[in-house]
């Protein structure tokens, strides 16, 4: 019993070299697709408006009630709310640009889009401050 389990162990332990001869060389990785230049110069935009709608907005009252304070203001709380939330949605569109390279283009135009909607917002605060 134990000479036959020996060599058929062998004997299986032998064709194992044999078993990747067939095999072709896997494909290299797909080359890596860089993130648009015009996407990542959106975000600047995108950020500096939203850090002009939080000075603009602070103290004063919040009519957006996930932002506003216990009081109805808008302060510290709300600026960390505002721009946790404009931080996560950059991290979503790069994660999903970096899978869909063609969504850049929507993307960049939606960011000057909210650039400019947010820099309305900041100057109609400083109108009535």
């Amino acid at each position: 019993m134990k000479n036959t389990l020996t060599a058929f162990l062998l004997a299986l332990a032998s064709f194992a070299p044999l078993a990747h001869a067939g095999e072709i060389s896997p494909e290299p990785p797909p080359a890596r697709v860089p993130v648009p230049l015009s996407w990542k110069l959106s975000i600047a935009p995108l950020v500096a408006s939203q850090a002009l709608d939080i000075t603009s907005s602070y103290g004063m009252r919040e009519l957006n009630p996930l932002l506003a304070q216990s009081r109805g203001q808008f302060g510290a709380e709300s600026a960390t709310i505002k721009l946790g939330v404009t931080g996560g949605l950059i991290g979503v569109e790069y994660l999903i640009i970096k899978a869909h390279p063609s969504a850049a283009r929507l993307f960049t135009k939606l960011n000057w889009g909210a650039a400019a909607l947010t820099t309305g917002f900041a100057a109609h605060n400083f109108a009535i401050k």
